[in-house]
């Protein structure tokens, strides 16, 4: 990649209508790290407030229309993946990523909306894991990985198992953002220290990581900040420890920041990752 060169990415994900989630989080976050993002909607949910109403999947002939523009237009370097409404569209999505994108794919595996609900069905969900070793990276939310790995994560000692059977179903690399956990199973997660923990396993290590935990609503794009931060450092050549350290490092200080300048925690604390 030649030094100065745009990063150009695709963002290729749901549209909330009304909150900022999904593809418009994602496009903030995105450029806030200094990335050059490129939309590709894959469905439109209903969703405020914490609880979705409707979830339409975006006809897969559109998804490709767009993806097809999108490779003919624009040489991306990168791609992050979230919520595919479709089984046929995850086929298009992967191929397009496979002939179109030169750099690595971050894949936020998303099966379940703000309260729980099922966003994708089953055939869309086996499509998924079809393709599980595809991204450079598979990051999931703690409840996520409970569906896909077909078990409760209750400690770091269930996140380890877990995280073991994301990789066999064919995640190389995954990473499971735990959220406050307590280390052992028979400890109560009330007394869990009030860090944020994500869990990484590349199918030989583990690597744990700790931020202080911040109230912030989910709804607000934290994980759009931190999936982009983690792709920005892979494009650029770092290594997914590396990325995963500098994204939870950077994600919490832009928080603070933005806890600082408005009690509120609006989405302009993205802006603080330029710094």
């Amino acid at each position: 990649m030649a030094s100065g060169a745009p990063l150009n990415v695709a963002v290729i994900t749901a549209l909330y209508t009304g909150s900022e989630r999904g593809l418009a989080a994602d496009l903030l976050a995105a450029k806030a790290a200094g990335l050059q993002p490129q939309a590709v909607c894959t469905s439109i949910i209903s969703a405020s407030h914490g609880q979705v109403t409707d979830v339409l999947a975006v006809p897969t002939d559109s998804v490709q229309a767009q993806l097809q523009h999108l490779g003919a237009t624009t040489p991306l370097t990168g791609a992050k993946v979230g919520i595919i409404g479709h089984h046929k569209t995850v086929e298009a999505v992967f191929s397009a990523l496979d002939e179109h994108v030169e750099g690595p794919v971050v894949l936020d595996l998303t099966l379940s909306g703000p309260s729980g609900e099922d966003i994708i069905n089953e055939r869309g969900r086996e499509a998924l894991v079809s393709h599980l070793s595809a991204p450079a990276l598979v990051t999931l939310r703690r409840r996520d990985a409970e569906l896909l790995a077909g078990m409760e994560i209750n400690s770091l000692d269930d996140a380890q198992v877990a995280v073991q059977r994301l990789h066999k179903q064919g995640a190389a690399q995954a990473h499971i953002r735990c959220g406050k956990i307590p280390a052992r199973h028979f400890e109560d997660e009330d007394a869990a220290a009030d860090f944020a923990v994500d869990l990484y396993y590349d199918g030989d290590d583990f690597a744990l990581f700790e931020a202080p935990l911040l109230p912030l609503n989910e709804q607000q794009g934290a994980s759009s900040v931190l999936t982009m931060a983690i792709l920005k450092k892979v494009v650029q050549g770092a290594s997914l420890v590396e990325a995963l350290q500098h994204a939870k490092g950077a994600v919490t200080e832009a928080i603070q920041s933005g806890f600082a300048a408005d009690d509120r925690a609006v989405p302009d604390y993205f802006w603080a990752l330029r710094s």
